[in-house]
């Protein structure tokens, strides 16, 4: 019987070659060491064979670890408050109220108003109406207003109802464009044209229903010296001005609104100050070729004077003593007529008339320096033309007074 040899195993021998010779095994790394720390730890594995000073090491390396930590979290803390601000700023409008309110010199400059603290009584005046108002082109119904929940109906207000309330009085000081302010304020055109229109309305509505014709008592009391010696009757001094306005395109239109006076389409508004030189009636916008004495007795100033009452104008205002009510009188410089000139005496009227009548012209200028009123109105701001009017009237009335009585 044939028995199979045994077969012998060779070991199994790496070549010696020079790549196999020349090479190095990897070392595991455990993390993003710094290659100083590596060193460091490298070393200290081979020089330290003291077990308690490696725990000591070790003890080290993990407080370092959990102070690592804790100045991470802190800078992300600090990272997210900065975002958060920068955020904040890119929301915040460029022009406020708030960089001026401090300087009274630019406040007048943008708002008319002498001060902030006038501006802010101002503002309180209006209440909780502000809250509530129905804006321009917004789709609300007002009627379901009162019995909605919010304060406000529509969108979400992206300004301050005060902040509104400067950019109208800036547009009414200055005469800036829409878009110039809707830039100033970080807004769009078609939102700062909804705001203007509202509180426009606003305004006009809230003013017309505060009582500026003041009492014979009261005009008695405030009555400077020069009116108490010469014209102490006096109730209230009239005069008209003239608005530009663009000509329109029918030829009705432009002839009722072309002025002899300014040569110009305009529109004629008057104005009635008490002696000590407040506004006390401010008549709706005619037509420019209406006369002086046409508005006069159709504005109905008339009628709010009583028995006794006397008024100042100038000789345009030729008005009947039939068209005044019973016991008034009118006083107006006298005319030359067929005269070649005029007597000493009416020489002298005229002057003290003159001297006197004069601060209603003065308060017409005031009411001029709201420049809107300055520029001319296009047709479309025809509806808006007469309440722009109204309310840069009655915001005069919060200037210092025009007459100081010493």
């Amino acid at each position: 019987m044939i028995t199979p040899k045994t077969a012998k195993v060779k070991p199994v021998v790496p070549r010696q070659t020079t790549k196999a010779r020349n090479r190095t095994i990897p070392t595991i790394s455990t993390g993003p060491v710094q290659e100083d720390v590596l060193q460091e730890e490298s070393t200290d594995v081979h020089t330290v064979n003291n077990s308690e000073e490696l725990e000591t090491r070790l003890q080290f390396l993990e407080t370092e670890n959990r102070r690592l930590k804790e100045e991470n979290e802190r800078l992300k803390s600090e990272n997210a408050c900065l975002l958060e601000k920068v955020s904040e700023s890119q929301k915040k409008p460029s022009f406020s109220f708030k960089d001026i309110k401090d300087n009274d010199k630019l406040f007048k400059f943008y708002t008319g108003l002498p001060d902030y603290l006038t501006f802010k009584i101002l503002f309180k005046s209006f209440g909780n109406a502000v809250n509530k108002l129905v804006y321009y082109d917004s789709g609300t119904n007002s009627e379901k207003l009162s019995n909605s929940e919010h304060n406000k109906c529509g969108p979400k207000r992206s300004l301050t109802p005060e902040h509104e309330f400067f950019l109208v009085l800036v547009r009414l000081r200055l005469g800036l464009l829409e878009e110039d302010l809707a830039y100033r304020a970080s807004i769009s055109a078609i939102h700062i044209s909804r705001i203007l229109i509202t509180w426009i309305d606003f305004l006009h509505n809230f003013f017309r229903a505060i009582p500026i014709w003041g009492t014979r008592a009261c005009i008695n009391e405030a009555m400077p010296g020069c009116f108490k010696d010469s014209y102490p009757t006096t109730r209230v001094i009239i005069d008209c001005t003239e608005l530009f306005i663009e000509k329109a395109s029918s030829v009705r239109s432009q002839s009722a609104t072309f002025s002899h006076y300014k040569h110009y389409n305009t529109a004629k508004g008057l104005v009635g100050i008490s002696l000590s030189g407040i506004i006390s009636f401010v008549s709706d916008l005619y037509a420019g070729r209406t006369s002086d004495k046409q508005a006069t007795v159709d504005c109905g100033i008339l009628t709010l004077l009583e028995s006794g009452d006397s008024i100042m104008a100038d000789r345009g205002f030729e008005i009947d003593h039939s068209l005044l009510p019973n016991g008034v009188t009118i006083n107006i410089p006298p005319f030359l007529r067929d005269k070649d000139h005029l007597t000493i005496d009416e020489e002298q009227e005229t002057r003290q008339i003159a001297s006197t009548r004069i601060h209603v012209e003065r308060a017409i200028a005031r009411i001029k320096t709201f420049r809107i009123l300055n520029s001319m109105f296009p047709i479309t701001m025809a509806t808006d033309l007469n309440k722009i009017w109204v309310i840069c009237c009655y915001l005069t009335n919060f200037l210092p007074p025009l007459i100081i009585d010493k």
